[in-house]
């Protein structure tokens, strides 16, 4: 006779792993979207501004290779930089609304100011295929972005 535990016991053990195996590489790409409207979450960007494009590659759990790009010109082809032991950290699964499957911990310089202080950039990657960017830098700078996929151009 089959110990009941045990029937029990492994169909929880095999959903928790895969539920621990979360691919990331399909947020590689290009993303654009518009910064959120509501003023008790925006500052020092203008309701208009926009993520023009949001470069990603080399994505996986521990890091990703990301460039931003905005309307205003804060942020031309900027290269950010990951935080190294964040990945480490508990901040790597720091959770919103919608629960993310993944959230990094980067720095952006500006472009007015590439050796002054970089803005720093929480990205964080959704199951149904979106992406949540905040941009804050002491008092002067916050923003949430809702971005989706770039639209491909014809021809290119």
């Amino acid at each position: 006779m089959r110990e009941p535990r045990l029937s029990i016991t492994i169909p929880c053990l095999l959903a928790a792993l895969a539920a621990g195996c979360v691919d990331v590489r399909s947020f590689a790409g290009d993303w654009q979207g518009g910064v959120v409207s509501e003023p008790a979450v925006r500052q020092g960007f203008a309701p208009e501004t926009k993520v023009e494009r949001l470069t990603l590659s080399d994505v996986d759990l521990q890091g990703v290779t990301a460039t931003l790009t905005t309307s205003d010109g804060r942020f031309v082809e900027s290269r950010m930089a990951r935080v190294m032991k964040a990945a480490n950290d508990a901040i790597a699964s720091l959770t919103f609304d919608g629960a993310p499957l993944r959230t990094y911990l980067l720095f952006a310089p500006l472009a007015s100011e590439p050796a002054g202080a970089p803005a720093s950039v929480l990205l964080s990657l959704f199951a149904d295929d979106h992406i949540e960017l905040r941009i804050l830098r002491g008092n002067d700078l916050f923003g949430v972005f809702n971005l989706g996929r770039a639209e491909r151009k014809e021809g290119g």
